[in-house]
C-alpha cells in the first residue's frame, strides 16, 4: 500500500545521513494529524515518524489536533513557522478536495501549503453492524429503501468518507443522516453496537473487523472486487457508481517552506 517514492525510503528508515549533518532540523520536528488516533491517516503519520526518529538527531512527534474533517489540524500547519519543523499528515479531503466541499475554507490549500509527497493509495469498503442481520448489498438495499432514511458515520464533514457515503445514498434514492466523528477510530464502536447504520472505511484498517465478523463488508470502492474479500461486489460492478473511488495520504507543509529545506524531505 505504501508507494516506494523517495518519501517511502524514509517511511523506512532510510533518510540520508546527510540530513542529519545538516543544520535542519535544528528542533523537534511535528507531525500533525487532523484526526483522533487509531484511523488511516494517523497510522500513516506514526510511521513516518518513526522512520524520522531513527535518521534524525531531534525529537520526531505526532500532535493529533482533530476536529472540522482534518481542517483544524491542517490550519494549525498553515499556521505554524515555515522551517520543515512542522508538516502535515493529510488526505484530499483537508487538501484538494477542500474548495469543492467548503463554501469558505478556512485556508487555501494552493497558497497556504505546499505538497511534500505521496505516502499511500487505498480504497473503500461499505460495512454494516452484525446486529443489522444484513449479509450483502441487496439486504442492505431492501432495508434502507424501506427504512426510508438511514444513519451513517464518518470521520467528520467534508472528508472522503462523507462525501461518498452522500453519493452513495443519493445513486440508490434514499435519505441519510451524518453523523460525524472526530476520526474513523472514535466511529468504530458506535458503528460495532449498531448506533449507525453503515460506515464506509479504508479497507486495510477495517479488515480485523470484519475478519471476526464484527462488521459485515457488502460493496468495495474499487472498479474491480478486492482480492481480499472476494466475495464482496464492487459499486461500480452493482451499477451504484459509474467508476471508482479511491484516497491517498501525503505530507505536506506551510507553503513559505524553502526549497533546500524541501528537498531535504523527499
Amino acid at each position: 500500500m505504501l508507494r516506494r517514492t523517495a518519501l517511502s525510503i524514509l517511511l523506512l528508515g532510510s533518510f540520508g545521513a546527510a540530513v542529519a549533518a545538516d543544520l535542519w532540523p535544528a528542533r523537534q520536528v511535528s507531525v500533525v494529524v487532523g484526526f483522533a488516533p487509531g484511523g488511516n491517516t494517523d497510522m500513516v503519520a506514526r510511521i513516518l515518524a518513526n522512520g524520522m526518529k531513527a535518521a534524525l538527531p531531534v525529537p520526531v512527534v505526532v500532535e493529533n489536533k482533530p476536529g472540522a474533517g482534518g481542517t483544524v489540524g491542517a490550519s494549525s500547519v498553515v499556521r505554524a513557522t515555515a522551517d520543515g519543523t512542522t508538516l502535515l499528515v493529510g488526505s484530499q479531503s483537508e487538501t484538494a478536495m477542500l474548495k469543492a466541499n467548503r463554501a469558505k475554507p478556512p485556508y487555501d490549500i494552493d497558497k497556504d501549503l505546499v505538497p511534500i509527497g505521496k505516502l499511500m493509495d487505498y480504497h473503500f469498503v461499505v460495512a454494516v453492524s452484525k446486529t443489522l442481520n444484513i449479509s450483502n448489498w441487496n439486504e442492505f438495499l431492501a432495508y434502507a429503501k424501506q427504512k426510508g432514511t438511514v444513519t451513517f458515520g464518518t470521520p467528520g464533514i467534508g472528508t472522503t468518507a462523507h462525501v461518498l457515503s452522500e453519493h452513495l445514498l443519493s445513486s440508490i434514492g434514499v435519505k441519510g443522516v451524518h453523523v460525524p466523528y472526530q476520526g474513523a477510530a472514535t466511529l468504530r464502536p458506535d458503528h460495532i453496537a449498531g448506533r449507525i447504520d453503515f460506515s464506509i472505511d479504508v479497507v486495510p484498517l477495517i479488515m480485523p473487523l470484519l475478519a471476526d465478523g464484527q462488521l459485515r463488508p457488502l460493496a468495495v470502492t474499487l472498479k474491480e472486487r478486492d482480492a481480499r474479500l472476494p466475495n464482496v461486489p464492487s459499486l461500480v460492478e452493482l451499477g451504484v457508481f459509474p467508476e471508482q473511488y479511491a484516497g491517498w495520504t501525503g505530507v505536506f507543509a506551510p507553503k513559505a517552506t524553502p526549497p533546500d529545506v524541501r528537498a531535504k524531505l523527499l
